[in-house]
């Protein structure tokens, strides 16, 4: 056979490329093992690399596939490499941050978020510190110079290359798919468990726990135990109303979500005497207490679906942000119960209407309009964000354009971290904030920074309440905190008065009726009964679930660490109302 007449193949006339692929395999697997060795939390610690071996290697998979696939599609062997390993640097770089301020490890729905943020990422980067920025524009001019220096590998080329691209996509879209030979590798490892992301990172390594959480996405939700759901609703299908209908003229709702505000007189070293004397003076008066809800140090978005549906994030274990996975077979909702009943539904926030999916999860929860940052002008910020006044204010506007009743769900964004070194603040009134003593310079700022912030909310609490009074319209005021700040410095050094975690404390609540006081002892409750609890008050019935709901909650005292009464009917019914049965 002739040299031109010679098939050309994987040892075609381009030389070894097999071989060639194949130690690159090996040496892209071995840099992505090192890597992983070096940064993953579940064995950067002394014996984790000798002993812990083959998990190692699994986890630096994922990485090394990418680099093949890099290399089928660039032909450039030092390029390729570099991308996979700065994204697998990168990723430890991002759980790092999530670690320290939410205490839970990257998941796959964080992907998600990253095509909803709606501002650039200007929120997320200020978390980024500034040894990471610098390492991303390293980073970044290592791929310019590689792109501008480096030739594509000659070898690689024709049928070699095609041969690598339809191989390395082949074994990828098995791993992606969760189908032979990856559920004999991963899925054997005991060490995973879905209810504990931390837990499961922490023995299993990020990259074994990540393709874990985006295996079980693939699941459906669970499916509902319908003879329980009935089982419970004709327990309490005879139970009143705790509060007749209302006669006469029926009142604006106005629910305040606060960012991050909780009561730091639960840290030891502060006093009730010392913060939050406008949200005190409301509770005395007030349906008030703790609040328990299903997230810490951020997560909005899990509290506030719980407050708008009704429906516990508990009995959806693997759905971390539900906007993204439980609001598009349109559930009912606080807004579509009370536009349905004339009310006027509008959304409040001060921030991207994109960010958190909130634009579509809001259209399919029925509010007829939602104001977004472009609503609110040249509204005064308070640090990064716009401040808490201006959102009062842009409420009681809405209130008064409204042409009957109007239900106005608003999510203040002040109060959002970082707490250090933001614009548009008063230093010397943010240095005056008490702090407990023998707090370090460090958690001493970031608490003086949280402080400065809360004053403000509590500031403009107490105004909107005085404002509401004023109305001619009876007003309810429903007002909570979403979830504890990201403080974990100050949490570490100072700790709470009850001793404990600080993923174990509630955030305060208080339902405010413009028409009568209502003062008594704190009501501890969490946060998917408020809605039932809210129509209750109001004398809104719905005949069927918000209705249910508020008779469990009668019955139920949640707490800390607590199983909600008539669990299993819950969960059933719940389900059942999330598939808007």
């Amino acid at each position: 056979m002739t040299p031109q007449a010679r098939p050309v193949g994987l040892r075609g006339r381009h030389g070894r490329a097999a071989p060639a692929v194949l130690v690159y395999a090996v040496v892209a697997l071995g840099l992505c093992s090192a890597l992983v060795a070096w940064r993953d939390p579940a064995f950067a610690h002394d014996g984790a690399i000798v002993s812990s071996w083959a998990s190692i290697v699994a986890n630096a998979i994922p990485s090394t596939l990418l680099a093949m696939l890099l290399l089928a599609l660039t032909r450039r062997p030092l390029l390729s490499l570099w991308l996979a390993l700065g994204l697998l640097g990168m990723l430890y770089v991002a759980n790092a941050v999530k670690l320290q301020v939410l205490d839970t490890p990257v998941l796959p729905a964080d992907f998600v978020l990253l095509g909803h943020l709606g501002d650039g990422g200007s929120l997320l980067l200020r978390y980024l510190p500034h040894r990471a920025k610098a390492a991303v524009v390293a980073g970044a001019a290592g791929i310019a110079l590689l792109l501008w220096r480096e030739r594509p590998w000659t070898r690689l080329r024709g049928a070699p290359r095609a041969a690598l691209l339809v191989g390395a996509l082949a074994v990828t879209a098995t791993l992606a798919l969760d189908t032979w030979p990856w559920p004999g590798v991963y899925a054997a490892d005991a060490d995973f468990m879905t209810w504990s992301p931390r837990a499961s990172a922490d023995r299993s390594g990020l990259s074994v726990t990540l393709l874990r959480y985006a295996w079980s996405t693939m699941v459906a939700l669970p499916a509902p135990d319908r003879a329980a759901a009935r089982q419970l609703a004709e327990r309490h299908a005879r139970a009143p109303s705790a509060v007749p209908a209302a006669a006469g003229e029926r009142p604006d709702i106005v629910v305040l979500q606060s960012e991050s505000f909780f009561d730091p007189a639960r840290l030891r070293g502060l006093e009730d005497s010392q913060v939050l004397p406008r949200y005190r003076r409301l509770a005395a008066e007030s349906l008030h207490g703790n609040l328990w809800v299903p997230t810490y140090g951020g997560g909005t978005i899990r509290t506030e679906f719980e407050v708008l549906t009704g429906i516990a994030m508990r009995y959806f274990p693997t759905v971390q942000y539900p906007y993204f996975r439980l609001t598009s077979d349109s559930p009912p909702s606080l807004a579509s119960l009370l536009a349905a009943r004339g009310y006027r539904t509008i959304a409040v926030h001060p921030h991207s209407r994109a960010f958190w999916n909130r634009a579509s999860a809001f259209d399919h929860l029925g509010f007829q309009q939602f104001d977004g940052i472009e609503q609110f002008g040249n509204a005064r910020r308070v640090g990064y964000y716009v401040g808490d006044e201006a959102l009062v204010d842009h409420i009681l506007q809405r209130l008064d354009d409204a042409p009957g009743p109007a239900f106005v769900f608003a999510i203040s964004m002040e109060n959002h971290g970082p707490y250090e070194d933001y614009p548009n603040a008063d230093a010397r009134q943010r240095a005056a904030e008490p702090v407990p003593h023998g707090l370090g310079n460090a958690a001493a700022r970031d608490l003086r920074g949280y402080l400065y912030h809360l004053e403000n909310g509590d500031r403009a609490l107490g105004r909107l309440a005085d404002a509401l009074r004023k109305r001619a319209r009876r007003t309810l005021l429903l007002f909570y905190g979403d979830h504890l700040p990201a403080l974990p410095r100050v949490y570490a050094e100072a700790g709470f008065d009850d001793a404990a975690r600080p993923w174990q404390q509630p955030v305060p609540w208080l339902l405010l009726d413009t028409a009568a006081a209502d003062p008594g002892p704190p009501l501890a409750t969490a946060s998917f009964y408020l809605p039932a609890l809210l129509l209750d008050r109001a004398g809104i019935d719905d005949g069927g679930y918000f209705r249910l709901l508020e008779t469990v909650r009668r019955g139920d005292h949640p707490g800390r660490d607590w199983i909600p009464a008539e669990d299993e009917g819950l969960r059933a019914i719940m389900q059942l109302r999330q598939r808007g049965e």
